[in-house]
């Protein structure tokens, strides 16, 4: 019986002793990506632009800037009308 109660003891302190360890490692990796990230960006590049100059560099359609849009045939559309009129009886 205290056999049983130090192997569940023992589980629990390894348990918690490994939840510490993740949590130590991410948030080593969370600090670490944070600077990363700080140090890539030009300081005071986004104070500098305003939001309506961003809205106008993303593109209406990002699909068609790679060349990759899907061609739709409207087949229900009416044929060009040409410049000769149609042969057949006068009306």
């Amino acid at each position: 019986m205290v056999e049983q109660k130090q192997s569940a003891i023992q589980r629990i302190q390894v348990g918690v002793v490994g939840l510490v360890v993740v949590l130590l490692f991410v948030t080593l990796a969370t600090m670490v990506l944070d600077r990363v990230s700080d140090s890539a960006q030009v300081p005071g590049a986004m104070e500098a632009t305003p939001i309506t100059e961003i809205k106008k560099q993303t593109p209406d359609e990002p699909l068609a800037e790679l060349g990759v849009t899907p061609v739709a045939k409207n087949e229900s559309a009416t044929p060009p009308k040409s410049a000769t009129p149609p042969r057949g009886r006068p009306q």
